[in-house]
């Protein structure tokens, strides 16, 4: 397994992930604001028929990935300076759904997941403010959690106001996650913010493992992408 996170991240978590798989340490310079350059869930998208990039993917990003044989879909829009252009590939995939707000996405993209049942919110940020394990679809944004109760999925809501972004008042909780097979990855201890009980329980019930790669907050990194 390959993973692509933040090179910020807390030491002691990079420390750990490297146990599961080969990290490959993102960032970017002058391209987006400062707090979520080096978050790959604002250059790259998983999705069923591979992985997507920005064409203003750092080159040194790219080569590496090409190296290791992962192959790379190149989408059409720059992610930008700001919101919202800085979101278009902030979606959340999975092999059923593509969630995003759909007036913000790389058209690439959403050629990419025209199979999939598409759902529109309205925050753009959407891979950072939800993953989903074992159905259970969790997120840290009201409006998410809104439009997915309405489709009758299995949503919890988890408070962001603990989550630590540098440069923001939070982060966001689907930013301090990857998941890869049944193993849920969290950049952070379930023992550093009030709900972490109560999801272990939920992810021990959907028979989820969760690996805390350091004892400390949330730390939101712009999500784990595992491949």
């Amino acid at each position: 397994m390959y993973t692509i996170v933040d090179r910020r991240i807390p030491e002691p978590a990079l420390k750990k992930l490297a146990k599961a798989g080969t990290p490959i340490p993102f960032f970017s310079e002058d391209i987006t604001y400062p707090s979520i350059s080096g978050h790959p869930d604002v250059f790259l998208c998983k999705t069923p028929k591979g992985l997507i990039a920005a064409p203003n993917t750092p080159a040194e990003v790219l080569h590496r990935l090409a190296n290791l044989g992962i192959a790379i879909t190149m989408g059409e829009l720059y992610t930008g300076k700001v919101y919202p252009q800085s979101a278009r590939y902030n979606a959340f995939v999975n092999t059923s759904f593509f969630i995003h707000n759909t007036r913000h996405s790389d058209p690439v993209l959403k050629q990419l997941c025209e199979s999939l049942t598409s759902l529109h919110v309205k925050q753009a940020y959407t891979r950072c403010n939800l993953m989903e394990a074992g159905q259970l679809f969790i997120t840290s944004d009201k409006g998410i959690e809104k439009v997915l109760t309405q489709q009758k999925l299995d949503v919890f809501f988890i408070d962001p106001r603990d989550i630590i972004l540098p440069g923001h008042n939070h982060g966001f909780f689907g930013g301090c996650t990857g998941i890869h097979d049944h193993t849920m990855y969290l950049i952070g201890s379930c023992n550093h913010f009030k709900q972490g009980n109560e999801l272990k329980s939920k992810l021990t019930s959907r028979g989820i493992d969760l690996v805390e790669l350091y004892d400390g907050p949330l730390w939101d990194g712009g999500s784990i992408i595992c491949i």
